[in-house]
């Protein structure tokens, strides 16, 4: 059932998505949930105090932030961060959204900086592989408070000018120029000012305060993906392993049985048994549905999912065998949220990329993730669950340059979530690892407009894909020198 108490459907479930009628994966455009560009800035804001300059500025300290700030800074551009939560990692530290995908299910694709994380997490006994790789896509399950040391090591060791507790809240611009970011600090406003700028912020905030063209969620109507609260539960009997594992299956349907009947909230996947969980706080998703861009109503679902844990609880306890003596060890601090606002670039990347397994000339590395849509109402159902939509093993679609160059702004580029993409299109890049690729080509591409004296958009892009090749990053000139330019 949804939170009005409606009954799930799989027909109502793809209706949710969008995905019932034609035209499900064609690439929309910004109607009724375009947002229009804005007044660049406030004159006011541009009397406020300056905190400091710098040469890259990044916006958002999670995977595709952190990649960015890396990149530009071995690329040899003086680099700050602003994050506006208490520590790195964006929803890998903060959400406990805690696997990365790298493999094609024949081979691993993406490297880069991913492999570096996975070097430095190893070393602090904080990753591990997951059994079935490279057959499956996901590929390494970490520990949440281990990326974030991790994290911590990389902006120390590169001397990347670190802030957390600091939003994003305005932008100094002029004409296509941005000059600075309004940052908000204990001590009021402040400016922040550089010579390039890369919004990795998740929500598009400094495309938006800077008036670049936005849109939110599925271009039809404006809805986002669904949201979902992961939570830990440990205390799983060790002499009963064999039980609890053969449970899964039976248990799993009988959790779907009564949430279709109302009895059992709405969750997404959960596993209980495999290395990871074992050895760390086990996971279920409870899942839920909201605005991500209106305060009080992403608290509103946020409080709404951490209150299914009681019921969660008291099935697994009652019902799971060797579950008798279960606890919640933990709810993630934040919700995580899939979709809200995405910055229009060069290039919008669609579904049909996705599904087509395109290639680019300006290709910077690879995906493969499938159109995976978790239901808006909040249902817990996602594409995810149709095997048809999963890629053939050992396939991939290439990610190109001009998605990641802002469309009306000179100096900004744009990385991770809020990339220039349609609602189908970022429900494939969404996930970490194809996040990292992004943060890690538009830093290097940052710093390297810089040191030429150019514009993002005037970047050499050979020279691009040479110096992210040289970093580690896989990427096939072959198909890309193939590939036509659209």
């Amino acid at each position: 059932m949804n939170r009005k108490g409606k009954r799930l459907t799989r027909r109502s479930a793809l209706r949710n998505l969008g995905l019932l009628g034609a035209g499900s994966l064609a690439a929309g455009s910004e109607g009724a949930a375009g947002e229009g560009a804005r007044a660049a800035s406030d004159p006011a804001m541009e009397r406020l105090p300056v905190l400091f300059e710098t040469d890259v500025l990044v916006v958002g300290g999670g995977p595709a932030g952190v990649c960015a700030a890396v990149a530009a800074a071995r690329a040899g551009a003086k680099v700050a961060i602003i994050e506006r939560w208490p520590v790195l990692g964006g929803l890998s530290t903060m959400a406990h959204v805690c696997m990365w995908h790298t493999s094609d299910r024949q081979r691993e694709v993406i490297f880069g900086l991913t492999r570096e994380f996975v070097k430095r997490l190893t070393s602090y006994d904080g990753i591990q592989v997951l059994p079935e790789f490279p057959r499956r896509h996901e590929t390494y399950l970490f520990h949440p408070d281990w990326l974030a040391i991790v994290y911590d090591d990389l902006v120390r060791e590169l001397k990347i000018r670190t802030l957390c507790y600091t939003p994003c809240v305005g932008a100094v611009a002029s004409g296509r120029e941005i000059r600075a970011v309004v940052v908000g600090t204990k001590l009021g406003l402040r400016q922040v000012r550089a010579k390039r700028f890369l919004d990795a912020s998740g929500d598009g905030d400094l495309g938006f305060f800077t008036g670049c063209r936005t849109v939110v969620g599925r271009e039809s109507d404006g809805k986002t993906q669904g949201m979902t609260l992961v939570m830990g539960f440990d205390g799983l009997d060790p002499a009963r392993r064999k039980e609890i594992l053969a449970a899964q299956g039976p248990m799993a349907k009988r959790m779907e049985a009564l949430r279709d009947r109302g009895q059992l909230p709405a969750f997404g996947p959960h596993s209980f048994g495999n290395n990871f969980v074992w050895r760390w706080p086990h996971t279920l998703i409870a899942s839920t549905a909201g605005n991500p861009l209106d305060g009080e109503d992403l608290t509103r679902a946020t409080q709404e999912a951490r209150a299914k844990a009681p019921a969660f609880l008291r099935f697994f306890r009652e019902n799971w065998p060797g579950c008798e003596k279960l606890q919640l060890a933990y709810a993630a601090p934040a919700l995580g949220v899939r979709e809200s606002r995405r910055v229009r670039g060069l290039y919008q990347f669609t579904g049909a990329d996705v599904t087509g397994r395109r290639s680019f000339p300006d290709a910077v590395g690879h995906g493969f993730w499938m159109v995976d849509i978790h239901d808006p109402s909040g249902s817990g159902y996602t594409t995810w669950y149709d095997k048809s939509i999963h890629p053939k093993p050992g396939t991939t679609y290439q990610i190109p340059y001009r998605m990641l160059v802002a469309a009306d702004a000179d100096n900004l580029l744009i990385a991770g979530r809020c990339a220039s993409a349609t609602h189908e299109g970022m429900a494939g890049l969404r996930v970490q690892s194809h996040c990292h690729v992004m943060g890690q080509a538009a830093g290097t591409a940052a710093a390297m407009s810089l040191a030429a004296g150019v514009r993002p958009a005037e970047v050499d892009v050979a020279q691009l894909q040479k110096r992210l090749i040289d970093a580690g990053v896989f990427i096939d000139l072959e198909r890309a020198g193939q590939a036509k330019a659209s």
